[in-house]
């Protein structure tokens, strides 16, 4: 099997817990705080890890306390960074409150930054799949990634724009849905994009959102739908796979395990289906638990 690329971000994780967001100069207590290792592109290989399918987590570590951080934890799993530069790391702020309703407060640092020569240094016929995060792509060097996927168009492209997916600039957008990517959204997050190209789609199905969605990329498109499960379509049937229920304790980095399981499911030979469903047991356990790693061996 050859290995999956992962293009992105590896933070410090700040999870404050919360009973409700506070409003405008409102004083709240914090029921806890913690740190841990986070960032879609380290969310996503975790899953990777998990089901044993060989990558490369190709983020940025940088200097700094975060940077330090970074490193130590990384460590104590066994892995040294790939890529490492002087530039300081920043962290995300995860506000969590009682229902398991996350807000993200990102403080962009190094892990967001990339180099061309980094990209010129891989031996790309070792890989076979790439998974890109939006949040990277939107910042300075996002042309750098874009660049190099079309540079390689024999990468199989796990693409998944995040909540900020309006905020991507037009013609790296473009770029990247050039590359016919297989997308992982939400239904918001598909209902922005969509209607920003002229589509009223804000009362569609989910199914009928994929299908829309592949006429621009001419490949498998998922939709998450929260407590509705997962939609898909593929080109040749729609798909819809029901969420486990759960008591929900924090949604962070649910989004990242379900894309993450199916990325490594497809890479081992499994049917979307299968893997469909797969990723649906695995982020109903991420939500049912505080952070948003499985540590599972």
């Amino acid at each position: 099997m050859k290995k999956a690329l992962m293009i992105g971000s590896t933070v410090a994780d700040i999870l404050i817990h919360v009973d409700h967001l506070p409003s405008l100069e409102e004083d709240v207590e914090p029921t806890g705080q913690t740190m841990s290792l986070g960032g879609c592109c380290f969310n996503v290989s975790n899953m990777l890890s998990v089901f044993k399918v060989p990558y490369t987590l190709f983020s940025p570590v940088g200097s700094g306390l975060y940077g330090t951080f970074i490193r130590e934890e990384l460590r104590k799993k066994g892995m040294e960074p790939v890529l490492e530069t002087d530039a300081e790391n920043g962290c995300c702020y995860c506000i969590v409150d009682a229902d398991g309703n996350r807000t993200f407060m990102a403080l962009h640092g190094a892990e967001y930054l990339f180099q061309k020569e980094w990209f010129d240094a891989l031996e790309t016929d070792a890989y076979s799949d790439v998974y890109i995060c939006g949040l990277e792509i939107e910042d300075k060097t996002g042309d750098v990634i874009t660049e190099f996927i079309q540079r390689n168009s024999h990468l199989n492209i796990y693409f998944a724009p995040s909540a900020r997916i309006m905020h991507i600039p037009d013609h790296l957008m473009n770029a990247l849905l050039d590359a016919s990517p297989i997308m992982h959204l939400n239904r918001t997050e598909a209902i922005l994009w969509l209607t920003s190209q002229g589509h009223a789609c804000q009362n569609d199905n989910t199914n009928t959102l994929c299908r829309l969605l592949y006429e621009r990329t001419h490949n498998t498109v998922i939709i998450t739908d929260g407590a509705d499960g997962a939609y898909a379509y593929d080109g040749g049937r729609d798909y819809h796979v029901g969420a486990y229920p759960v008591t929900a304790v924090d949604g962070t980095g649910a989004g990242d395990s379900h894309i993450g399981t199916v990325m490594a499911m497809r890479m081992k030979g499994e049917t979307l289906e299968a893997s469909l469903r797969a990723a649906a047991f695995v982020s109903s356990q991420v939500v049912a638990k505080n952070g948003a790693i499985l540590d599972i061996k």
